[in-house]
């Protein structure tokens, strides 16, 4: 779709008037606040400004802009979600705007997938009596299975192809989507006469497929899965959490759990919060997903040794991330499939209340087959890795119970008072970068100060990780006309979310009184620092007489720029 129809339609839909329709908000100061939706937000943490057409949750990290806002909330595509605005609106998008598929590769997959969805979804109550009377054995209700949308591939080589053929979609991206293989020229369904489990990312679009087989062929093998395309990675996603993250989000807990039919039992049962890891071990980016919604995180895998062993990995992982991994222990003939069917609800609930925190479970578990030491060591290589230093001495001091161990000990096996958690460095803390900030926020607010900006710093004079990527989005292509309009600033990076927060959060921040060159300046004089003392290390080494010229250049311009900053604060005193 043409930028100036998506331009029009944002700046014609004001954001505040638009989130007032689906929440309260009240005027505080210049801006607005309410309760965050996208957590469980008690104090009113969410905060728009209508100046600058944005909105940042200052609690769980969420923003952007009215598109933004629509989509999750909604859980839309992103062109749903401009046709829903530009209908509010009263603004006619061109015909041939509706009628083509929308522009970008991502983009014509995502609606491939949900028209194969809808397509599954059809056949399931159309043609799919093998399917349901599965799931009736199974003892799963047609509401379930229609709540998770879930379908039934017709037992055809060409039934998917043939009438995504007839939906328009041309055969080139169909070869693109991982939904057929290729036989002698012709695309074949590569999903055929198997139960349908559409997966979708966090805000509801179908990314991929699973498949499981309905036939009794024991050759045929039981699921298959769609491949890694350009709208889904494996270890990515989450099976269910666009249908849980807000129960998630409220009680700040989410119970794991490992396939599709544990997913849809614990679903079916009422047990709120769930996900699964769709068969595969948890990732780091499930991990990290789930930490937008959840400090708590339950594992509730099979009661088997290697369900028990599974779990101490996956908690492990969960720990280093800096949550608040629990395991929960079922019964080593049960997995919480057939658990649910033969104790119910309650007993599952009660299981669940008594999960044991990672430390107490591995000192109290004897099937795991690991040496004390070993489990107190894989303990604290995962309690290495968490950033907060009050966290790190409290899981010590959980680990040092749970084994009946000198806590101290364990403190000088980790090496506390000393160590850095891995990824981070003492002298690359926000803190110690506040001209950083300061430069990249006077230049977001000025369209002067977003020239000099560009044209006299690179990214290596940004030493802070976070502003470096900051500064690299700002000024890899021109971005002046989207300086005095910060929605239009963050609309061209909805799928950076982190970015797209830390954006939010500096367009947000009030500054003290200063002038941009002063601070521009302190940022130059810090990198001249930085480069001398690099040269001078290497002068010590090699005492190459070129590298004295090139430090003799460097020490006049320092010398000359230090005249301007050396009396200069960051902001002017305002006592």
């Amino acid at each position: 779709m043409d930028n100036a129809i998506i331009d029009e339609i944002r700046r014609s839909n004001d954001i505040v008037e638009v989130i007032n329709s689906y929440q309260p908000l009240k005027r505080v100061g210049t801006n607005w606040r309410g309760v965050c939706p996208f957590h469980n937000d008690t104090h009113p943490s969410l905060y728009v400004s209508q100046p600058k057409q944005i909105f940042k949750c200052f609690a769980c990290g969420k923003a952007g802009n009215v598109f933004t806002y629509v989509q999750d909330y909604e859980h839309l595509t992103f062109f749903e979600t401009v046709k829903k605005l530009a209908q509010r609106a009263g603004i006619a998008i061109p015909e041939r705007e509706k009628t083509r598929t929308v522009s970008t590769q991502r983009d014509q997959l995502l609606q491939v997938y949900k028209s194969a969805k809808e397509h599954f979804c059809a056949n399931l109550f159309q043609h799919g009596k093998a399917a349901r009377e599965y799931l009736k054995d199974r003892q799963f209700s047609p509401e379930t299975a229609q709540a998770l949308e879930l379908g039934y591939a017709l037992d055809s080589q060409k039934g998917l192809v043939n009438h995504l053929l007839k939906e328009g979609y041309g055969t080139d991206l169909l070869k693109s989507s991982g939904l057929f293989s290729l036989v002698g020229g012709n695309l074949i369904d590569q999903f055929r006469h198997r139960l349908m489990f559409p997966i979708h990312n966090h805000v509801g679009e179908v990314v991929a497929f699973g498949g499981r087989t309905l036939s009794g062929e024991k050759e045929l093998t039981k699921y298959i899965n769609s491949p890694g395309t350009e709208i889904y990675t494996k270890g990515k996603e989450l099976y269910g959490l666009f249908k849980t993250k807000y129960e998630i989000g409220k009680a700040d807990k989410a119970i794991i759990c490992e396939g599709y039919f544990d997913f849809l039992r614990l679903f079916e049962a009422g047990i709120a919060g769930c996900v699964a890891t769709l068969g595969t071990a948890l990732t780091d980016d499930q991990i990290y997903l789930l930490a937008r919604y959840a400090n708590d995180i339950y594992m509730l895998y099979d009661g088997d040794k290697a369900g028990q062993k599974a779990a101490v990995r996956a908690a492990l992982l969960v720990l280093s991330k800096g949550l608040m991994p629990q395991i929960v222990s079922l019964p080593e003939d049960q997995d919480p499939d057939t658990y649910l069917i033969e104790m119910g609800k309650d007993a599952m609930l009660e299981r669940i209340q008594a999960a044991r925190n990672l430390p107490d479970y591995m000192a109290e578990n004897e099937a795991l087959d690991i040496p004390k030491a070993e489990k107190i060591a894989q303990l604290i290589d995962a309690v290495r890795n968490v950033r907060d230093g009050i966290s790190r001495r409290e899981w010590i001091k959980n680990i040092a119970e749970a084994f009946k161990v000198n806590e101290n000990s364990l403190l000088s096996k980790l090496k506390l008072s000393s160590s850095q958690p891995t990824g981070t460095t003492r002298s690359h803390t926000l803190e110690g970068y506040i001209e950083e900030r300061y430069v990249i926020i006077l230049a977001m607010k000025d369209k002067n100060c977003y020239k000099v900006l560009a044209d006299r710093l690179t990214e290596d004079y940004f030493f802070n990780g976070e502003y470096r990527r900051i500064f690299k989005y700002l000024c890899e292509k021109d971005r002046v006309n989207e300086i005095n309009e910060p929605a239009k600033l963050l609309a061209d990076i909805e799928q950076k979310t982190e970015l797209n927060e830390r954006i939010a959060e500096l367009l947000f921040a009030e500054l003290p009184d200063m002038r941009f060159e002063d601070t521009l300046n302190q940022v130059i004089v810090r990198k001249l620092e930085h480069d001398i003392e690099k040269l001078d290390a290497k002068i010590k080494e090699t005492h190459d007489p070129k590298l004295l010229k090139q430090k003799q250049v460097l020490m006049r311009k320092y010398r000359q720029m230090t005249k301007a900053v050396i009396t200069t604060p960051l902001y002017d005193n305002q006592d």
